[in-house]
């Protein structure tokens, strides 16, 4: 499965005064099993953009391969495209409505055709995912539940349709720490036992930092950036003038480097940067000795 998107222009309120550019001749691929951070200021144009990759807009132009399949070459027969491409938006645990878990869970695969053991198995294996114990969960309310434990039962309920790409739009929003920590450690579990590609749209850049293959920068409905996270948070002055900051580590090494300490690199999770100053502390010390 990849995602290749060629020159997408898409104009909210064309022809009236109120006619908006959101996306302006973007272009960009993704390849198999990537986790994509996509970052930018309210208004850059990043929900608009993937509300295009599942077919939910059609862009005034441009073009969009699906694995392969152009997507928007075609009126009819986006419902297996929208089958391998799960989108949760904000706050998704909103839309829980079914009595319990395992019903909420199942709603999705019960409208596939699937038979009574295949969906079984299917909410089985997303609330294991998604780390919700079955046999505390499944015949629970879920308005019963915690806030993490509500968005992990709205995310099982993409998991069990099997989605090869999965797409989430400020997932930890609102969550205490545990909880926040909880569901990117679930997103990594589950890119690496299903080979999904994950596209995670978030304002946290220590999570993007900590996370992302491949970092796509928006601004204006335009990719000012792409590249891996070390390139991209490299550009720290178009970062700030796009209204964007630092992962906090990286921050605070670059700190430290104004006020004279020779820390060569710029590191972008904690784990770098103990093995930044640890190594600066060394080179000090041997200096000293």
């Amino acid at each position: 499965m990849s995602i290749v998107v060629k020159d997408l222009v898409y104009i909210y309120g064309e022809g009236t005064p109120y006619e908006t550019v959101a996306l302006d001749g973007v272009s960009f691929e993704i390849g198999d099993e990537e986790f994509v951070g996509l970052i930018g200021h309210t208004g850059s144009g990043k929900s608009t953009l993937v509300q295009h990759l599942n077919g939910l807009l059609k862009p005034k132009s441009g073009q969009i391969f699906v694995g392969g399949t152009e997507i928007t070459a075609r009126k009819k027969g986006l419902t297996n495209i929208r089958r391998k491409i799960g989108l949760l938006f904000q706050y998704p645990e909103y839309q829980l409505f079914e009595e319990t878990v395992y019903k909420d869970v199942a709603f999705g695969p019960s409208n596939l055709g699937l038979s009574e053991t295949e969906i079984d198995q299917r909410v089985r294996e997303a609330m294991f995912l998604v780390g919700l114990d079955f046999t505390a969960m499944a015949e629970r309310s879920p308005f019963e539940l915690s806030g993490g434990q509500k968005r992990k039962a709205a995310i099982a309920g993409v998991i069990a349709m099997r989605p090869d790409v999965l797409i989430l739009d400020e997932p930890t929003a609102g969550l205490d720490p545990r909880s926040h920590a909880d569901i990117l450690d679930m997103l990594d579990k589950i890119r690496k036992s299903r080979g999904v590609i994950v596209i995670l749209i978030s304002h946290n850049m220590a999570d993007v930092a900590r996370m992302a293959d491949k970092v796509i920068v928006m601004d204006g409905g335009k990719i000012a950036l792409a590249g891996t996270p070390a390139e991209v948070f490299a550009q720290d002055e178009f970062l700030s003038a796009a209204g964007l900051g630092l992962p906090p580590i990286t921050k605070f090494i670059r700190e430290m480097r104004q006020k004279g300490a020779k820390i060569g690199s710029n590191p972008l999770t904690l784990d770098e940067a103990e093995e930044a100053i640890d190594a600066y502390l060394t080179t000090k010390r041997g200096a000293g000795a």
